[in-house]
């Protein structure tokens, strides 16, 4: 299936897009700032710098894996992302490589994929005039050739913010406003995508939402087009923090001006320690995990050359190294003894209470 190759181009790094030398605008902002979906208003500088891109590194593993695996066919379930923590203006900017085991999302999506093929990642979609952004995935549904254009999705829906401004009909539960988002986010990618491929129409929208062992695969409502396209004409000015965007009328997506707003929800408690024990104590912990994958690796290597000398025991001057001798266990199949004499294991079980384990993860 042949899309049309869009001529805007999209750094990664900024994620910006531009055409022709001009900058052109995405539309996660436009849905922010017009209806007020996934804003993080009371969000502390803690929050903004090190949960928020902690959790977008996340996903971009898993938009990684999820790539490799249509492209090539490959589950490369391990993903190695660079995270950007911090703000320029509070002068705290840092760079961690992290590692991300996304096995569990990676088999999500691909049970997900079932009676579907996917045809395209990351396609570029646009007006060539004002705005432009990338379609996660395009998939053909395998029974009626239908298009279906689908985003990925790894939030916390417990801690997605549940309401839009000025807008009593999005007081809503976590996961309905994730919804209503999509729905926005993923009929204005249907317009733009049947703009630039005439004849193409979109059959459906569907989210695949991927949180550790958790997923769900949702369908979209779509949006009418005289609505996307009402949208999609909201002036802007670039402000001191990007572009700001304005609507002379919010009544046409159901906004009343004179509506209350929500409540605030209530401020984070302060942390327990103060922030730079936690990020030394974060930062000895990446370290701790680095070397140990090192040390593990290097007694490989040290193992298999002792072995291939037929070495039981060396000492290197600075450390020893010892192969212990093969050894057979006895062991007590506890649970089956209790499966088949319940009234005798219980003469001798022994209740005793133990201190609870403490982990730092």
């Amino acid at each position: 299936m042949k899309f049309k190759q869009s001529p805007v181009v999209f750094d990664e790094a900024t994620h910006t897009y531009s055409l022709d030398g001009k900058k052109l605008l995405g539309i996660t902002g436009l849905i922010h700032s017009i209806l007020g979906l996934g804003v993080y208003p009371d969000a502390s500088d803690y929050t903004k710098d090190f949960v928020i891109p902690r959790a977008g590194s996340r996903g971009t593993a898993v938009h990684h894996a999820i790539q490799t695996y249509d492209l090539m066919g490959i589950e490369q379930t391990t993903q190695v992302v660079t995270t950007r923590y911090g703000c320029k203006e509070r002068d705290n900017i840092s760079y961690v490589d992290e590692t991300w085991d996304v096995s569990s999302e990676l088999c999500s999506y691909v049970r997900h994929l079932r009676g579907f093929r996917a045809v395209a990642n990351e396609l570029t979609v646009s007006d060539n005039k004002k705005y432009a952004s990338q379609i996660d995935n395009v998939w053909v549904n395998e029974n009626t050739g239908g298009i279906w254009l689908v985003d990925t999705k790894t939030n916390n829906t417990s801690l997605y913010p549940v309401c839009g401004y000025y807008n009593p009909n999005y007081f809503r539960n976590g996961e309905e406003a994730l919804k209503e988002y999509l729905s926005w986010q993923l009929s204005v990618y249907a317009e733009l995508f049947e703009s630039e491929n005439p004849g193409m129409k979109v059959e459906g929208l569907a989210c695949n939402w991927l949180r550790k062992e958790d997923a769900a695969f949702w369908v979209i409502e779509r949006k009418p087009s005289a609505l996307v396209n009402e949208l999609l004409s909201s002036d802007y000015h670039i402000g001191d923090n990007g572009p700001v965007y304005f609507h002379p009328d919010l009544s046409v997506f159901g906004i009343s001006s004179t509506a209350p707003l929500p409540t605030a929800p209530p401020k984070p408690e302060l942390p327990l320690l103060p922030q730079n024990i936690i990020d030394s104590m974060a930062d000895m912990l990446l370290k701790k995990k680095a070397l140990d994958e090192m040390i593990e690796e290097m007694k490989h290597t040290i193992r298999a050359a002792m072995e291939k000398e037929g070495i039981k025991s060396w000492d290197s001057g600075r450390f020893k190294a010892t192969i212990s001798a093969d050894s057979e266990r006895t062991t007590f199949d506890s649970t089956r003894f209790k499966a088949d004499h319940p009234e005798l294991y219980k003469q001798y079980t022994i209740k005793k209470t133990t201190k609870g384990s403490f982990i730092l993860k």
